[in-house]
């Protein structure tokens, strides 16, 4: 039985779906999903996607489709050119057209990195950007 979100009628509820592949992108869009998170590597926490994997979801899917920016497992706070790599993933992303980033930075003391967290934002542009499950690493959330 294919599960239909949209069954739930529940008013002003968003379904966002974690897929990593093409296949459960598709799945999650044809059982009502609003929206696809698109990562790869769940198993570690989620990766960036493979630029194939990008350009097919892309033909494929018609709901919105955000993008992880993490350019490996382990912890969030990235060298410099991890960091590179990181806005040309974004970069990469507008260009094909996705909807949002799912991404963020933190320092080596397990802080909010601000200052990379900015320049990440600014440069998805008008793309929608969430900040990601690094926040769950922040040392202390009410600080944040």
């Amino acid at each position: 039985m294919l599960l239909n979100f949209k069954a739930l009628n529940i008013r002003n509820m968003i379904v966002e779906v974690c897929a990593n592949s093409l296949e459960s992108a598709l799945n999650a869009q044809k059982a009502g999903a609003d929206r696809i998170e698109l990562c790869a590597e769940l198993a570690v926490g989620g990766l960036t996607p493979s630029f194939g994997l990008l350009q097919l979801v892309r033909e494929h899917i018609s709901i919105p489709v955000n993008i992880l920016i993490r350019p490996r497992s382990g912890d969030f706070t990235y060298s410099h050119l991890e960091f590179e790599i990181m806005k040309k993933d974004i970069a990469l992303c507008r260009e094909l057209g996705f909807d949002g980033i799912v991404s963020g930075v933190l320092s080596k003391d397990f802080n909010l990195d601000y200052e990379r967290t900015k320049e990440l934002i600014e440069v998805s542009g008008p793309l929608q950007f969430t900040f990601h499950r690094a926040f769950d690493w922040v040392r202390d959330p009410m600080v944040v």
